[in-house]
């Protein structure tokens, strides 16, 4: 760019350029624009304003029964043919096999215990799959607690958060709530209007629209709840519960998930045809409609998927499968095309898959691979 025009107006320009690789080459050019770049304001900035990204489904998976290896599918209409393999900083790999527990503005969590058997630590990794940065943090983890992890990046100052629940199990105190964010590298107590002592969490979170969604079971009520924590105001939202015709049945398994931008419900059960019990799963959308209760619609039923194989969606809402749930052996991941209800092959084999969605995003770019103790 010329050297005639001033560099307020430069700036201008580079920030209407939104594709991440562009702006990350465009470092190169000059100091100034460099240091544009790298700069806070200017990451916040392009992550508010990151509404046309490509999106990518990040997958991980093991290899030959214990590397666990990862690969980043780029979701457009060319799927799957363009892949790659991110970089895993060394912070990632600090996890023998890491739970992959959702994805928010193009950052990836990752938690699990560290790899020395000696000394280990509850560790959450914040990733940035698509520039290969990372941050590590310490969860303090006493002995005899539950302890529940949630992830989010605050929609309105583009901050990524952590939220720890915990209890113990055998104490009269109080639950606590606590919340991590990366600027301040500080946790600090949020009040608790949820009754976390009777609640028993699933693994998996859903993070819509600056808001983190866990599936819960209440274990006084033997109700199925969905419980809310808002990244923006750290306040806790009121409990939905489940409608009939969706949590009706016994010998249901669900879980959540999204499609884009909205949560789904997943429903497993079995159906008995010709003597022969068969694998069902129905997938439920939750929409809001502006009102406070959201309500439920059921989108498609997929024939022939086992518990806890369905690892995600397209963008179009194609199911991604994982059938080595059950064998344990390393096979193909597959795509599950539902108007004409076949399977095809990704070309990626292993086993014990786990899949986000992301979209491209700087965020992380002005942080160097590091781990925060707690």
């Amino acid at each position: 760019m010329s050297d005639n025009i001033p560099f307020e107006l430069q700036a201008e320009i580079i920030k209407r350029i939104l594709p991440v690789k562009s702006l990350l080459r465009f470092r190169s050019v000059s100091k100034q624009w460099k240091s544009l770049i790298d700069s806070s304001e200017f990451i916040t900035h392009h992550a508010l304003n990151n509404k046309t990204q490509p999106q990518h489904l990040l997958v991980r998976y093991i290899t030959g029964g214990t590397e666990d290896k990862y690969v980043s599918i780029v979701d457009d209409d060319n799927f799957p043919h363009h892949k790659f393999s991110p970089v895993v900083p060394p912070t990632v790999k600090l996890h023998p096999l890491p739970f992959m527990l959702d994805c928010s503005h193009g950052l990836v969590c990752l938690h699990g215990w560290t790899r020395d058997r000696v000394n280990r630590k509850k560790l959450v990794v914040v990733w940035n799959p698509l520039i290969g940065k990372s941050v590590g943090i310490e969860i303090p983890d006493p002995d005899r607690a539950y302890i529940v992890i949630g992830f989010g990046v605050c929609p309105k100052t583009s901050d990524p958060k952590i939220i720890k629940l915990s209890r113990f199990f055998d104490s009269k105190a109080e639950a606590k709530a606590e919340v991590f964010r990366l600027s301040s590298g500080a946790w600090r107590s949020v009040p608790m209007n949820i009754p976390f002592k009777s609640l028993h969490f699933q693994n998996s979170q859903v993070v819509i629209d600056g808001v983190i969604h866990w599936l819960t079971y209440d274990k006084i009520t033997y109700k199925l709840r969905l419980y809310s924590f808002d990244l923006a105001s750290e306040k806790f939202g009121e409990a939905v519960d489940f409608p009939h015709n969706l949590a009706g049945g016994s010998g249901r398994k669900y879980g959540i998930s999204k499609i884009n931008d909205s949560l789904v419900v997943l429903s497993h059960h079995w159906v008995v045809t010709n003597l022969t019990p068969k694998p069902f799963c129905d997938v439920w959308m939750m929409l809001k409609n502006g009102v406070s209760k959201p309500s439920f619609t059921k989108l498609f039923t997929v024939n022939d998927v086992e518990v806890d194989s369905m690892i995600g969606f397209r963008k179009n809402g194609q199911p991604i499968v994982d059938r080595t749930k059950t064998g344990g052996y390393d096979v193909e991941l597959e795509v599950y095309e539902l108007y004409s209800e076949r399977i095809n092959g990704l070309g990626i084999y292993g086993s014990a898959f786990m899949m986000t969605s992301y979209k491209e995003s700087l965020l992380l770019l002005n942080h160097s691979d590091s781990i925060i103790h707690s």
